[in-house]
């Protein structure tokens, strides 16, 4: 025992060394990015201020449409919701303006962008001017009903008051679709454009003073980098082989009810031998217990005695089982069919196919007649589904029988965290009378809630 624990390395130096080896790493990366640094925030603040123009360039042009598509809209379809959009933005939500703001932030006076968006914000107050001239002519054309106050107040020049409605939707159209409106819109994607590409050759200028230095303490970095890609991937390769994959390994033995292979960190192989010497003495109980056992004549399984014992056993031990009672549904009509042999080859079935269905660990007796149990040891509640799906399975094996036609069995299940007790198996009999109830041929698992 003490010669095998000794072997396997030992994860706890092994962590200790991969975390020194890291932490070495990581201090040469921090010198280095102290280095880098000043000369990184003068790069950052450069493209920092791009990427504010530049989105609030196009917010302020994408405003701009919105709020020309929304006016023509309103003079062509006279759909009030159209200038109650338009008035929205410019009097409550104030899109252009706050982006106008954020990039007034960035620049400075001198910047040929800021004298860019100055003009193209006088151009913007010109073409709103025209916009909301031409709604108010759209009220109007609508005889001002439900007219907004901030439209009421614009006055119509003396020469449009007298025009006709025809005349008043012409003049408004013209005042959107005009020559003039689309000057005034095309200087500003112009002046949006100017911008733009003035910011470019700013941050351009900015960058090229630094480029050469960064781009050295940039490579340095990298290569610190990748050398912390190289070490983590080790680390996760080693811990893997050495912690996960055994625990996987265990995992499934553990399902399947076998021996712990002793494999992986010595910590693993301890745990692994620990448990393997749980098993073997289980074993042993549990071969110790069969000896003293009888089996039942015609099935060859565990008879009502032997179920005692094991139920005795269980409830000193007080560690979590499962109790099945299972019933072979219309046993009398089988009998009064095939006669007693066929009974007697239907009970046989019956009990090889739960030998065969549940693990060898656990218990399965005929405890009467036609009546079967079966104790599953270490067996929680959430194994209930299993436990459904290989009675069903067993259903379907019953159906498929030649020799008896129609065979089929109900179970009930309970579950206990402290062993066997009275109270467990009824808690099982009223689980099987309910699938009896429901017509036979099923499993139901004892609920206290129900």
């Amino acid at each position: 025992m003490n010669s095998k624990q000794n072997n396997g390395i030992n994860i706890q130096h092994l962590n200790l060394f991969f975390i020194i080896f890291t932490a070495t790493i990581f201090v040469f990366i921090l010198t280095i990015s102290n280095r880098v640094n000043s000369k990184y925030h003068a790069v950052e603040n450069a493209i920092d201020k791009f990427i504010v123009c530049e989105q609030n360039s196009e917010l302020m042009k994408q405003v701009a449409n919105e709020l020309t598509e929304n006016a023509r809209l309103f003079i062509i379809t006279q759909n009030p919701e159209y200038a109650e959009h338009y008035l929205k933005e410019v009097y409550q939500n104030k899109s252009f303006n706050k982006a106008f703001e954020k990039i007034s932030k960035v620049c400075v006076e001198t910047d040929l962008a800021y004298q860019q968006l100055m003009i193209a914000l006088e151009q913007v107050q010109g073409l709103m001017t025209m916009e909301m001239y031409a709604i108010r002519l759209g009220y109007r054309y609508l005889d001002d009903k439900d007219i907004p106050s901030q439209i009421k107040e614009i006055a119509i020049r003396p020469a449009d008051m007298a025009l006709s409605k025809k005349q008043l939707k012409e003049t408004a159209i013209n005042n959107l679709f005009g020559e003039g409106y689309m000057i005034y819109r095309n200087r500003i994607n112009q002046n949006s454009t100017f911008t733009i590409e003035a910011i470019e050759q700013q941050i351009k200028d900015e960058l090229d003073i630094n480029a050469d230095e960064l781009g050295e303490k940039l490579k340095n970095l990298r290569q610190h980098y990748f050398a912390l890609l190289i070490i983590t991937i080790i680390i996760f390769t080693v811990f893997g082989f050495l912690i996960i994959r055994p625990l996987e390994l265990f995992q499934r033995s553990i399902k399947e009810d076998e021996k712990l292979d002793v494999v992986g960190a010595k910590e693993c192989r301890k745990l692994a031998e620990s448990y393997n010497e749980i098993y073997e003495r289980k074993a042993q109980t549990q071969q110790t217990l069969l000896k003293k056992s009888e089996y039942d004549a015609l099935t060859g399984i565990l008879n009502r005695r032997a179920f005692d014992e094991v139920c005795a056993a269980s409830e000193s031990n007080r560690d979590p089982i499962a109790l099945l009672l299972i019933d072979m549904d219309n046993f009398k009509s089988i009998n009064d069919t095939y006669g007693h042999a066929g009974g007697d080859v239907a009970l046989k079935q019956l009990a090889k196919l739960l030998k065969d269905t549940f693990r060898t660990v656990d218990y399965i007796a005929r405890i009467g007649g036609d009546e079967f149990a079966a104790i599953l040891l270490n067996c929680p509640v959430p194994a209930a589904e299993t436990i459904k799906k290989k009675i069903s399975k067993i259903n379907d094996k019953l159906a498929a029988f030649e020799e008896i036609k129609s065979l089929s069995i109900s179970a009930g299940v309970a579950f206990s965290d402290n062993g066997y007790s009275e109270e467990l198996f009824k808690n099982a009999d009223t689980a099987l009378y309910l699938v009896k109830e429901k017509g036979k041929r099923g499993c139901e698992v004892f609920n206290q809630n129900k």
